[in-house]
């Protein structure tokens, strides 16, 4: 079974167009066919579709059922993440998208060794558009950045702050609990500077750990993000 996240506009008397880059991937990589069952995502509802036309670049279902998007974890997940390698952060976003987070806030943190070129933005959205098709996702999460820290921590007004620190005593299993919106920072292979952390002190931060192994950058907020997604 197939699944797309398509626009509003593409779902017209009982029947949904896929077509451009998404249709040619349907029809070309997958090659659906008539017949066949799949899903259309969009604006909060599921579309159960019955393939009728696939040939090109355009797919044409028939809606058979819709309901809400099912699956979205309750609790909202932003993750604020130094910019990686290409490599690392690109698997950060991949993953973090199938685990559930739903926003990621990008920061060049001042030991960022990597410098994201001006059109990676694109490139995240779109690795993030495919995971979330991947993973069956009710949504594709948001994208934004590279900010610096000051800007991305007025993103994140108001959501409860997490700030991973290997060294913290407090596990974050413990500080989890009663809210339904985290933000989960992390920083670079080499740490936050001494002022980076004072502006995340500033800004009510809670310093946590995820037990006594050091985990990679490009792993800790996985793990992280997956045992926040699972609060009650």
């Amino acid at each position: 079974m197939f699944w797309s996240f398509v626009q509003p506009v593409q779902i017209s008397s009982g029947l949904v167009t896929i077509d451009g880059p998404q249709g040619h991937h349907l029809a070309r990589v997958l090659r659906v066919r008539p017949g066949e069952r799949g899903v259309a995502v969009s604006n909060g509802r599921e579309y159960e579709l019955e393939v009728m036309q696939a040939a090109g670049s355009r797919v044409v279902g028939r809606i058979v059922g819709d309901r809400p998007v099912q699956g979205e974890a309750s609790t909202a997940i932003t993750l604020l993440q130094a910019v990686l390698p290409n490599p690392d952060l690109d698997a950060v976003i991949e993953a973090g998208t199938a685990v559930g987070i739903q926003r990621f806030v990008v920061l060049q943190a001042e030991r960022s060794v990597a410098r994201a070129p001006g059109n990676r933005l694109t490139r995240w959205r779109a690795i993030a558009a495919s995971a979330a098709e991947q993973s069956h996702r009710g949504e594709v999460p948001e994208l934004m950045g590279p900010l610096s820290l000051s800007a991305g921590l007025e993103e994140v007004a108001g959501s409860r702050l997490l700030l991973l620190d290997p060294g913290a005593d407090l596990p974050l299993g413990r500080a989890a609990g009663g809210s339904r919106s985290y933000t989960i920072a992390v920083g670079p292979e080499g740490g936050w500077t001494e002022a980076e952390l004072t502006a995340f002190r500033e800004h009510a931060a809670m310093a946590v750990s995820l037990g006594p192994r050091i985990l990679r950058a490009r792993l800790a907020p996985i793990v992280a993000a997956a045992i926040l997604v699972q609060q009650p």
